[in-house]
C-alpha cells in the first residue's frame, strides 16, 4: 500500500463554495488532515507530527480571518455571521485542547483526527456553503433579506447533495480501513498492527470486523461501542445479529455474512436497519458492507455503521421547511398551494377567498431597522393574525414581506370585511426589539388583493392566487384603499399595462425612442423663451405614439424614472449641440411621480450635470405636474428644493387643476407657473375659465413667478391671453414640435 497515496478525507466538487480563496484554503487545510493520518499510517516521530498541528492551527487561524473578512462585508452586524465567528473561535480552542493531551502520539491523534474531519466536513457543507450562497446572492444584485432568503433555499435544496457528499467520505474511509487491513495482513508487523489500531480506532463512524462465515464480532472501535452501549468486550461476545431487532435479524445476517458480489465488495446497496442497544434502545443506521479479508484462511468482513438519528431528524426538518416558513412557523407558499389543492378538491362546492397581502414599504424599514428587527416585525405580525383569526382562515408566508390568506368558509367571506379591518388593525404598534428601550414600536400599513373562487368554479389554486396578486397590484397602484377585489376587466387592464410597460423598456433598449422640442414663446415680442422636450415612440406596429398614448400607462413604473433620466441627458446634449451652432435655447423637461419622489433624484441630476459642465445650469428645466408634487407633499418639495439648490430652474406644469393655494404658491420652489391647456382651450366661450385664467396671472404677479399658458391654438386666443397679463404662451399656433 502506497502510504503517499493515503486520504482520511477526500476532497470532492461537492465541498465547493464557489468562492476560490475560500475553496483553495478549505482544500489546504483538508492537505493537513490527510498528511496527519499519514503520519499514524507511516509511524512518523512525534516532532513531525507535532509540527503538522502546529501548522494547523496557524493556518486555521489564517483561513478564518480570510473568511470572516468576506462575511463581515455584508453581514458584519448579523446575528448569522457572530454565530459563524463563535464557530471558528470553538474549532480553534477544542484542536487547541486536543493538542495539550498528555500522552503518546496514538492516544493524541485518534482524538484529534476524528474532531478535524467530522468538523470540517459539517461546517464546510452546512455553515460555509450557505454563507457563500448568500454573498455570491448578494454579489448577483439582491438585497441582504433576499440573499439570506436565497441562501437558506440553496441549503435546503442542496442538503440531500450534502448529506450524500458525507456518505461518500464515509463510504470512502471505510475502503481505506479494507485496504489498509490487507495491508497489514501482508505486512504481519506488530508495529504496522498497532498503528492500524489507531487509525480503526479514530474513525468517527462505528466500525466492526467480523467472522464473515457466522458473523461474530472480533474487533469493534469505539464509535461502535458508543452506538450499542456495550463495552468492546461486550461486543465481542456477540454475534452481528445479536445487535438487532428480532425482526431485522435475519437481513443483517445475510448482508454481512454473504459471499461479496464484487471482489471488493463496494458494490452492494447500504441496508437501512435498527441497532438495539444495551438500554433496548432502538437506533436507525446505514450499514454498508466492506470488503473480504483472509487471515491465515479464515475470511472477515469490515462492516460500516452510520448512526441516521440526525440525518432522519434533518430530513424531517428538511420536510417541515418545505411546506413551512421557519421565522413565523407559518406554511410557505408550496404549503398554502398544498392545502388549496385539498379544499378545493374536498369542497369544491363551497366558495373561498383567497387574500393576497403585502406589508407597505417593508424594504426601507428593513433598510431603516436592519433585518432582525424586521424579521421581529413579521413574526410578531403573523403571530397577532394567528391569535385574532378563527379557524376558518388558512394564513400562510410566501417569503419576504409577503402573506397569503384563506377564508374556507361562506360565514367568514362574508365577514371578509371585518376581517380585512382585523388585519390591518394587527399592524399597529409591533415590537421593534426586546432589548431595546422600553415600548419601542412600528406601525405598518399593508395592501391586499382579493380574489374569490366561486363555488364548483373549477380554478386551480394557481390562477386563483394570480388573480389576488393582479388585485394586490392595483390596490398599491391606487394608494387610496387598502385593499382591492379582483376582476376580469381588471385582469385585462393590468395584463395591458404590462405588456405596454414591457414593449416601453424594450423600446428604450432597441433606440425607438426620440425627442422633439416645442417652442416656448412671447406672444407679444415674438422672442423665444426656450423650448420644452417631448418624448415621441417609433413603434414597430402603430407608428410614431405621442406622449398621451404611453406615459399614462408606464408613469408608475420604475421605467418612468430612466425615461426621465433619458430626457434629461438628451436635453443637455441637444444644448450642448445648440451652443456649438451659436444658439442659445433653454430646454425644459417633465419628469413623474416615482422620479420626484425618489431619494436619488438630486444626485443623479447633479451627475447628469457634471457631464455636461459648458451647459448653465439654469438652462436647464424640470417641469412637474401640480397634482404629482402635490401627492407627496413632503417628499416631492424637498426634491424640488434640492434640485433648486443645484441651480436647476423649476415650474409647475398644468397649474390650476390640483390644490392651488396661496400657500401651496408660497411653499413650492418654482420659478414658473404653466396654466392648463383646459382653461385656454375653452375661454372664449366660458366666463369662469377667463376668470380662473386672471387669478392665476394676477397671483404669478404676486408671488414674483412667470407665467406660461399652454395649448395656445388660435391667434385669437393669443390676443386675449395677451390682454390679460399672459404674454408667454406655448400651442400649436404658435409653433408644432
Amino acid at each position: 500500500m502506497n502510504t503517499d497515496e493515503f486520504e482520511i478525507f477526500p476532497w470532492g466538487g461537492e465541498f465547493l463554495t464557489r468562492i476560490p480563496e475560500v475553496d483553495h484554503q478549505h482544500h489546504y487545510l483538508v492537505d493537513l488532515i490527510n498528511r496527519l493520518a499519514r503520519t499514524v499510517l507511516e509511524g512518523t516521530d512525534e516532532a513531525t507530527a507535532d509540527g503538522i498541528v502546529a501548522e494547523l492551527r496557524d493556518y486555521a487561524r489564517y483561513h478564518f480571518e480570510t473568511e470572516e473578512g468576506i462575511w463581515a462585508r455584508a453581514f458584519r452586524d448579523d446575528e448569522w455571521f457572530a454565530r459563524h465567528c463563535q464557530a471558528h473561535a470553538g474549532f480553534i480552542d477544542e484542536l487547541d485542547r486536543i493538542a495539550a493531551l498528555e500522552g503518546p502520539d496514538e492516544y493524541r491523534l485518534q482524538p484529534l483526527l476524528e474532531f478535524l474531519v467530522r468538523w470540517l466536513t459539517l461546517h464546510i457543507l452546512r455553515s460555509d456553503k450557505q454563507m457563500a450562497a448568500a454573498i455570491n446572492a448578494l454579489e448577483a444584485g439582491v438585497g441582504v433579506a433576499e440573499a439570506r432568503e436565497r441562501a437558506a433555499r440553496h441549503f435546503r435544496e442542496q442538503s440531500s447533495a450534502s448529506l450524500e457528499s458525507l456518505l461518500n467520505t464515509y463510504v470512502h474511509i471505510e475502503r481505506q480501513v479494507s485496504q489498509f487491513a490487507r495491508h497489514l495482513a501482508s505486512r504481519g508487523q506488530e508495529e504496522a498492527e498497532n498503528r492500524f489500531r489507531t487509525l480503526f480506532d479514530c474513525f468517527i463512524h462505528p466500525l466492526l470486523i467480523l467472522d464473515a462465515e457466522d458473523g461474530s464480532v472480533l474487533e469493534a472501535n469505539p464509535s461502535a461501542c458508543t452506538l450499542t452501549g456495550h463495552t468492546e468486550s461486550e461486543l465481542k461476545e456477540r454475534s452481528i445479529a445479536d445487535l438487532h431487532p428480532d425482526d431485522e435479524r435475519e437481513r443483517v445476517a445475510a448482508l454481512l455474512t454473504a459471499p461479496p458480489e464484487a471482489p471488493a465488495g463496494h458494490d452492494s446497496p447500504p441496508l437501512y436497519s435498527r441497532v438495539r442497544t444495551a438500554t433496548q434502545r432502538d437506533v436507525p443506521v446505514r450499514i454498508t458492507r466492506g470488503g473480504e479479508l483472509r487471515d491465515h484462511g479464515r475470511r472477515l468482513r469490515v462492516a460500516f455503521y452510520e448512526d441516521m438519528t440526525r440525518e432522519l431528524e434533518h430530513r424531517r426538518e428538511l420536510e417541515w421547511r418545505s411546506f413551512n416558513d421557519p421565522l413565523t412557523g407559518l406554511p410557505n407558499r408550496a404549503g398554502i398551494i398544498q392545502a388549496l389543492e385539498q379544499v378545493t378538491t374536498e369542497h369544491d362546492d363551497t366558495a373561498l377567498a383567497l387574500i393576497s397581502i403585502d406589508v407597505d414599504d417593508f424594504g426601507a424599514l428593513n433598510d431603516r431597522l436592519g433585518t432582525a428587527a424586521g424579521d421581529r416585525i413579521l413574526a410578531e405580525l403573523s403571530r397577532r393574525w394567528r391569535e385574532r383569526l378563527n379557524d376558518d382562515a388558512l394564513l400562510g408566508r410566501r417569503g419576504g414581506d409577503e402573506f397569503i390568506l384563506v377564508l374556507r368558509s361562506s360565514g367568514a367571506i362574508e365577514r371578509l370585511e371585518e376581517i380585512m379591518g382585523t388585519v390591518i388593525e394587527a399592524g399597529h404598534h409591533l415590537p421593534v426589539s426586546d432589548k431595546g428601550p422600553a415600548g419601542a414600536s412600528e406601525s405598518i400599513s399593508v395592501s391586499a388583493g382579493i380574489s374569490i373562487r366561486p363555488p364548483r368554479s373549477g380554478l386551480d389554486p394557481e390562477t386563483v392566487l394570480r388573480q389576488a396578486d393582479h388585485a394586490l397590484y392595483e390596490s398599491k397602484l391606487r394608494r387610496d384603499r387598502a385593499w382591492e377585489y379582483f376582476d376580469h376587466g381588471q385582469y385585462q387592464r393590468v395584463a395591458s399595462r404590462h405588456r405596454t410597460i414591457s414593449a416601453f423598456r424594450h423600446a428604450m433598449h432597441r433606440n425607438e425612442l426620440s425627442v422633439e422640442y416645442q417652442p416656448k414663446v412671447n406672444m407679444r415680442t415674438g422672442a423665444i423663451l426656450g423650448v420644452e422636450a417631448l418624448v415621441r415612440w417609433r413603434h414597430p406596429d402603430h407608428g410614431l405614439l405621442t406622449p398621451g398614448e404611453f406615459l399614462p400607462t408606464i408613469e408608475n413604473d420604475p421605467v418612468s424614472i430612466e425615461l426621465g433620466e433619458y430626457m434629461l441627458e438628451e436635453a443637455m446634449r441637444q444644448m450642448e449641440a445648440w451652443r456649438r451652432n451659436g444658439h442659445h435655447l433653454p430646454v425644459s423637461v417633465n419628469i413623474g411621480a416615482l422620479q420626484l419622489e425618489n431619494a436619488d433624484l438630486a444626485q443623479r441630476l447633479e451627475n447628469i450635470l457634471d457631464r455636461h459642465p459648458e451647459i448653465p445650469r439654469a438652462d436647464l428645466e424640470i417641469e412637474v405636474l401640480e397634482s404629482t408634487a402635490f401627492d407627496n407633499a413632503a417628499a416631492a418639495e424637498a426634491n424640488m428644493r434640492a434640485v433648486r439648490e443645484l441651480g436647476v430652474s423649476m415650474s409647475i406644469d398644468d397649474f390650476g387643476t390640483g390644490y392651488s393655494s396661496l400657500t401651496y404658491i408660497k411653499r413650492v420652489p418654482a420659478n414658473a407657473l404653466k396654466m392648463d391647456r383646459s382653461y385656454v382651450r375653452d375661454m372664449l366661450e366660458d366666463a369662469d375659465d377667463r376668470a380662473i385664467i386672471e387669478a392665476v396671472v394676477g397671483l404669478a404677479r404676486a408671488f414674483d413667478r412667470l407665467v406660461l399658458a399652454e395649448g395656445v391654438e388660435t391667434v385669437e386666443q393669443g390676443r386675449i391671453l395677451i390682454g390679460m397679463g399672459c404674454e408667454n404662451g406655448q400651442g400649436y399656433a404658435i409653433a408644432r414640435p
